[in-house]
């Protein structure tokens, strides 16, 4: 197990830096992080991953702009007009949802999408996060940008 750990441990980490920030520009918020905030929905404190990926289910429609079903780059021209940079980060999401490979997202698609913030942030992968393992995956991200930076 922990052999497991360390081995996927660079994996995760990788995939938290790739994938966040896409999740982070589409769902509203700078820090990837903030696709948790609203996610407690029972309020006990944790967020489990069903609540993570419902939250996330639940901001299809607000990303859908163009009301076609599907979550595409035709939903977020505005925003490539302004901040073309963003649009590796439209595209990393799209891929790391699109499982049929046709370029957009569904609202079935987005169900099933992998969540790679949740699985690193879920230290012990007991399907919770809580407020220190929330802590500590934000930590972790603060200083994957400060080496980036640096």
């Amino acid at each position: 197990m922990m052999k497991t750990l360390r081995r996927t441990a660079p994996i995760a980490a990788l995939a938290l830096a790739i994938a966040a920030p896409a999740s982070a520009q589409l769902f509203g918020g700078g820090d990837p992080m903030d696709a948790f905030e609203g996610a407690d929905t029972n309020h006990d404190g944790v967020v489990t991953r069903a609540e993570f990926v419902a939250a996330r289910a639940a901001r299809f429609d607000k990303m859908d702009r163009n009301g076609d079903g599907f979550i595409s780059r035709d939903d977020f021209k505005r925003v490539l007009r302004f901040r073309p940079q963003a649009g590796q980060k439209v595209d990393a999401f799209i891929a790391q949802a699109d499982s049929n490979g046709d370029h957009k997202v569904s609202r079935a698609e987005m169900a099933a999408a992998p969540t790679p913030i949740f699985s690193v942030a879920d230290a012990n992968r007991d399907g919770v996060v809580d407020q220190t393992e929330l802590a500590a995956a934000k930590d972790r991200l603060q200083s994957l940008k400060q080496q980036r930076k640096g």
